[in-house]
């Protein structure tokens, strides 16, 4: 009988994988697998550089509820890029909410078809910019941004604390390499497939210093890298019969204003109502 196949939590030293260690710079060098990292890297590379793309990228994530149960929510995007200043993104919740957001190089606009209301902010710039203004001053959720930032590369370069090669998947559409990796506060599996288009095809993240250490799941289908990104693609038509509302900086929630919860119904509004990242 043949030795059995490790799994990926043995793939290199034990060390490398303690939890609270910060690795020195030898220790840094032994974390960083070369094959890994240069994987990791060109898909980087390859994603930043892309002049424009769309893809549709179907998620999960865990909310950990007050009994310590954790309760899966799902949603599904759809985002087409053109750079430098052009931006879509269409989603829609596991329980039907939908939310849209467009870009066109001089506004941003985003719609509620539930709740019949739009907002329209006037904001020049580059995608990176308006990421970083949605995130920051309006804190929405923007599962992924890091994957649409023409600063991939170098974002991934300063959180990385480690990266291992895993295996070559073959049951995946396409094969892809699978890697692990971890920065200062996650953990994170990624399958990016082989070849000369290296796109991610699925991501596991684990927030493991959360309660519960929950999870955001990701799998990417539908990589289009010429969409039609036409001046009408990309316009915002207010929805017929919405009502437009100003767009509004949140103000961060204090401690002692908690979101309230009902007993009966799953909250999406737990630790990780942040995530994912």
């Amino acid at each position: 009988m043949g030795a059995e196949k490790p799994s990926p939590g043995n793939v290199r030293q034990g060390d490398v994988k303690q939890d609270n260690v910060k690795p020195g710079a030898g220790q840094q060098d032994e974390a960083m697998d070369p094959k890994a990292l240069a994987i990791l890297n060109h898909m980087a590379e390859y994603l930043a550089q892309a002049p424009r793309f769309s893809v549709t990228i179907r998620a999960g994530y865990d909310v950990v509820q007050d009994t310590g149960e954790k309760v899966e929510f799902g949603e599904q995007r759809i985002i087409t890029l053109s750079r430098p200043d052009r931006l879509r993104i269409e989603a829609r919740e596991s329980d039907g909410k939908q939310k849209l957001v467009i870009f066109d190089g001089k506004q941003i606009a985003m719609s509620d078809p539930n709740e019949k209301v739009y907002g329209q902010v006037e904001r020049a710039g580059s995608v990176d910019e308006v990421m970083r203004y949605l995130l920051q001053d309006l804190h929405m959720r923007m599962p992924l941004a890091l994957l649409l930032s023409s600063t991939l590369p170098a974002d991934l370069q300063q959180r990385l604390q480690s990266i291992d090669y895993v295996e070559r998947d073959t049951l995946t559409t396409e094969p892809t390499d699978h890697l692990i990796g971890r920065t200062s506060d996650v953990d994170f599996q990624i399958w990016v497939a082989a070849g000369d288009t290296p796109l991610p095809q699925r991501l596991v993240i684990t927030y493991r210093d959360d309660k519960g250490q929950p999870q955001y799941r990701a799998a990417f289908s539908e990589w289009n890298l010429n969409p039609d990104v036409s001046p009408d693609r990309l316009a915002f038509h207010p929805p017929e019969g919405a009502e437009r509302i100003p767009i509004l900086a949140r103000t961060r929630r204090t401690a002692d204003a908690p979101s309230p919860k009902s007993p009966e119904t799953p909250s999406r509004t737990g630790n990780t109502a942040k995530a994912p990242k």
